[in-house]
């Protein structure tokens, strides 16, 4: 413990809104570890075991709080919000774990850019957010920078793009989820209900294609859990340092990370059109963000917390 409290006194010395940004960074390169190591073991495993094994293996990272905490962590007045969320979140990883399996992890990683465009369409409608037209046109934005990636008609239309694009769908109703939560859930009873629920459904699908993991591919999974709890660890509490507008740049670093991963790792070539449509969604973003941000004089934004 004494190491920590050193971390923890380092940690008072930085400017908040650098250690934010600091914690965004680590987010985004943890997300891009995740994505590898889910591209790896989709050589061996089916997309439901490798999404039961992420979430199984992360119960084992969060039992210290849950037992430190007497499980009053998952003390909750909103069990069905947390229920739906939690559909919804692994309806998401399926979509997006697929799409790794099946196409170049840049590209994928530029489709997941998406999300916050599907999430503000998802607030317009079912929170009667208010809607304006430069809101409108960042979407059509969003949807210009997929049609860069994906081109229909120009490229065959192939089933990963679509299954990311499904996944960033269903990863925005959850957005908004996390946002009604966000005034009474603490970021640990929603990351500590997000294993508790999702590791039972997978499992239930999983067990249809099971096959045991290889020893080599063991480290690898359990890895993968551990770089995706750190993520959405550093993916939540960079919001309680730094404004979602400082923070939101630093998740384009993602596209780096995983187009040069791709290249080392997977041989693959980056395309440009990833990039191109990729910083179209990304502008789209983060303008929904920046106007967000602006309009909200009062209240806090929530941390959308990861996958």
């Amino acid at each position: 413990h004494s190491a920590m409290g050193a971390l923890l006194a380092i940690a008072d010395r930085i400017p908040r809104r650098v250690m934010g940004m600091l914690l965004g960074l680590v987010a985004a390169a943890s997300f891009t570890l995740l994505h590898t190591s889910v591209r790896y073991a989709s050589r061996e495993l089916h997309v439901f075991e490798i999404t039961f094994f992420r979430y199984f293996f992360a119960l084992f990272f969060m039992l210290p709080s849950l037992i430190g905490t007497r499980f009053q962590v998952l003390r909750t007045r909103r069990l069905h919000l947390h229920l739906i969320r939690c559909v919804m979140l692994m309806i998401s990883m399926l979509g997006l774990f697929s799409a790794l399996s099946m196409s170049p992890i840049a590209m994928v990683t530029a489709l997941s850019f998406v999300s916050p465009v599907f999430a503000s369409v998802v607030a317009i409608l079912f929170l009667r957010e208010r809607s304006t037209l430069s809101r409108w046109l960042a979407v059509a934005g969003g949807i210009v920078g997929m049609l860069l990636i994906v081109r229909p008609g120009i490229i065959p239309l192939s089933l990963g793009p679509i299954l990311a694009i499904c996944g960033a769908i269903a990863w925005a109703v959850s957005i908004i989820v996390i946002k009604l939560m966000s005034t009474t859930e603490s970021s640990t009873t929603q990351v500590t209900y997000m294993s508790v629920i999702v590791t039972p459904l997978t499992f239930m699908l999983a067990i249809w294609v099971w096959k045991w993991p290889s020893l080599q591919l063991l480290p690898v999974l359990i890895f993968m859990a551990f770089i995706a709890t750190v993520g959405q660890f550093a993916y939540t509490k960079s919001f309680m340092y730094a404004e979602a507008t400082a923070l939101m740049p630093l998740d384009f670093t993602r596209l780096m990370w995983a187009s040069l991963i791709g290249f080392l790792v997977f041989d693959e070539i980056p395309d440009i059109w990833s990039w191109i449509g990729g910083t179209v969604i990304f502008l789209s973003a983060a303008y929904i963000t920046f106007h967000e941000s602006s309009s909200r004089t009062t209240g806090k934004s929530a941390a959308p917390s990861k996958a």
